[in-house]
């Protein structure tokens, strides 16, 4: 056999090998396609888990507001409740946590006044990461005797579960929930 026609033969070969691979796996199985009718399914984390649902702290003597947010049929829906006014010369902490299927993703925590007619500016602002992780920020005394109202800000979309907390500062030492 002249040498071309021999390169030719060879080359075939090593195309049909590499095409049909060399590995005993066999083929991944195929995912099923969403049904529309089904409802949404939690969005798995980086990790391949759902991220998990926060379960907010029970409510705490003098806590003036909390915000809890969740995801109903894919859609993010939330609670506020304000609960008194603050108190003068009294130390007030933010607590605040998130989850999310996206990383890296972030909220932003507003604490406003809640009186009627007030100005709609931020009393204390904070940035919180949506992985589970409980930010606690101090306020310190500074906010008016008034009630004040805690707000969730930015994209929502695919946050599992959130909340934040305007309540007294904690006793040094004493764990954060």
């Amino acid at each position: 056999m002249p040498r071309p026609q021999h390169a030719a033969v060879l080359l075939a070969a090593l195309a049909a090998v590499t095409l049909t691979g060399c590995t005993n796996d066999p083929a991944p199985d195929p995912k099923p396609a969403a049904s529309p009718g089904n409802g949404p399914s939690p969005v798995p984390s980086v990790t391949g888990m759902p991220p998990r649902i926060l379960e907010p702290p029970p409510t705490v003597a003098g806590e003036l507001s909390r915000r809890v947010l969740s995801s109903e049929d894919g859609q993010p829906v939330g609670a506020t409740t304000v609960s008194g006014d603050a108190r003068p010369g009294q130390e007030y902490d933010v607590r605040a946590a998130c989850t999310s299927a996206t990383p890296g993703k972030t909220l932003s925590v507003e604490v406003r006044s809640a009186k009627p007619g007030a100005s709609d500016a931020a009393l204390a602002a904070f940035g919180i990461p949506c992985d589970g992780t409980v930010t606690v920020n101090g306020i310190g005394d500074r906010l008016p005797a008034e009630p004040v109202g805690i707000y969730l800000l930015g994209d929502r979309s695919e946050v599992v579960s959130a909340y934040a907390i305007v309540a007294p500062s904690l006793p040094e030492g004493e764990p954060v929930r």
